[in-house]
């Protein structure tokens, strides 16, 4: 089978229609779910770029990989996903956004690739807030989303047979922009503005959200603002829609619907109002640790199916490549959930981990007079882990205020029940449980050799200590580097 991969950046799960919102019509990214399989409760492994999409490509966690930033790439030979099917005879082709692979390195992982990372639209002279929103001409070099889609379809036109061919979208991203007719389709009058935009308790909140707020000048929006830039994202994600669109009437009129696989997932989700804040930061709120994901197998496996299971983004990797006979690497530790898929269980996970931040403290007081457009330094970047089991979900962070919600009675998650007596019991288990994911990688890929003569061991146990190495010696290893 081939493969295409269409990857959105910031994507909200809950601005899909397929996964609840009243109003957007996302058309075609519904068909791909009445068509395939939507994973309704996913969790991308860090609620930033780098280390999201590195945690799906290598299928590791967060911890494993050390990517824990903006900044963050590694190194291609790193065992991972697209080098293990450049190597099965695939094809390979991105297009659009990369965060992921050194950048130096490009060449030697795709076969045809057009990288290109517009940031925040910095440059852009209507960019001038965090919460800014304005129509993006269209024949400006930022306006990529169509030019990525014609990217891809070229390849997949020109590829031999088998080909995997990745589209990452900026869309839809702040600035809050994009070209007609995309950015005139939704009235900013009729959209809702979120009760988490005045609601919250910034007391009860980990304080880099209220230094995000004061450095980002979000006292100074308006509900006018507020709604303006929800009506605009939910252009971008429409824009996205008929490129997905254009890319499902290719495949049937190519015939190569018959045998490509199609993934769809975002790699976090986006603030959008929430809490009053726009963009991300390393905390973990189901707005941004929530991600859509769906697979249309095109023998109609699955089709029409939803795994309501709590699943992690470390698991589609292994998914994938099940479902196209490909072999998974054994240091990915993600779970496929083909068997589960095709005997209609959707039990999922007991917990799911969730990570970000590292090198940078977290800011305490706002710095007087600054003010920046996006999240980035001094903004607050220290670290974080998430971990949720069954309805709970516990963050805690290493120099700022931990939080503990249950999201079945609190799903806009503004009841911070941390430090609760009455939590007492939940919050030790949770915390134990956190403290055993982030410590629990699998053992085979430490590179282990036992020494039997200083160590004989029974030899019903022979098994256990059958680890299988790297055959490059690095498994594990990453090459961090700073984009500047």
């Amino acid at each position: 089978m081939n493969l295409l991969i269409i990857t959105p950046d910031q994507l909200r799960s809950d601005y899909l229609s397929c996964y609840g919102h009243p109003k957007i019509a996302t058309k075609n990214i519904d068909r791909l779910s009445r068509e395939g399989v939507r994973f309704e409760n996913c969790y991308c492994q860090s609620p930033l770029c780098a280390p999201s999409r590195i945690s799906f490509t290598t299928s590791s966690y967060v911890g494993e990989h050390g990517c824990r930033n903006y900044w963050s790439t590694v190194d291609s030979r790193v065992p991972n996903f697209v080098t293990t099917l450049k190597q099965s005879g695939y094809r390979t082709g991105m297009f659009g956004k990369n965060h992921l692979f050194n950048y130096d390195k490009l060449g030697e992982v795709w076969d045809s690739f057009h990288e290109v990372c517009l940031g925040n639209y910095d440059e852009h002279p209507k960019y001038e807030k965090a919460f800014s929103s304005f129509e993006m001409e269209a024949d400006h070099e930022y306006n990529q989303t169509a030019k990525l889609t014609d990217e891809t379809m070229q390849f997949m036109r020109e590829s031999e047979t088998p080909f995997f061919a990745w589209v990452n979208y900026q869309d839809p991203h702040p600035a809050f922009a994009c070209p007609e007719p995309h950015k005139s389709l939704f009235d900013p009058e009729e959209v809702a503005i979120p009760e988490t935009f005045s609601q919250y308790d910034r007391q009860q909140q980990p304080q880099r959200n209220e230094v995000w707020r004061r450095h980002s000048q979000m006292d100074t929006c308006s509900e006018e603002d507020m709604r303006s830039a929800i009506a605009t994202y939910m252009g971008q994600v429409r824009y996205v829609d008929d490129s997905i669109g254009r890319m499902l009437e290719f495949l049937e009129e190519t015939g190569l619907s018959k045998n490509t696989l199609v993934v769809f997932f975002s790699d976090h989700g986006e603030l959008l109002g929430d809490y009053r804040m726009t963009h991300k930061l390393p905390v973990f709120y189901d707005c941004l640790a929530k991600i859509p994901a769906i697979i249309r197998h095109p023998e109609g496996r699955w089709e029409g199916q939803t795994f309501s299971g709590l699943c992690e983004e470390v698991d589609l990797a292994p998914t994938i490549l099940e479902a196209l006979g490909a072999k998974i690497p054994p240091t990915m530790v993600g779970k496929s959930w083909v068997s589960d898929l095709d005997q209609g269980v959707d039990t999922g996970k007991e917990t799911i981990l969730c990570e970000a931040g590292g090198g940078a403290p977290t800011v305490i007081e706002p710095i007087e007079g600054l003010k920046i457009k996006a999240p980035i330094l001094p903004t607050s970047l220290g670290p974080g882990a998430m971990v949720r089991k069954a309805d709970w979900k516990l963050s805690v962070y290493f120099d700022d205020r931990c939080e503990l919600y249950n999201i079945a009675e609190d799903p806009l998650e503004l009841d911070n029940r941390f430090g609760d007596p009455s939590c007492e019991r939940i919050q030790n288990e949770l915390t134990l449980e956190l403290l055993r994911r982030v410590l629990g990688v699998k053992v085979r890929d430490v590179g282990i050799e036992w020494n039997e003569r200083d160590h004989p061991v029974d030899s019903r146990f022979e098994p256990l200590l059958k680890f299988e190495p790297d055959p490059t010696g690095i498994t594990g290893l990453n090459s961090n580097k700073v984009e500047t």
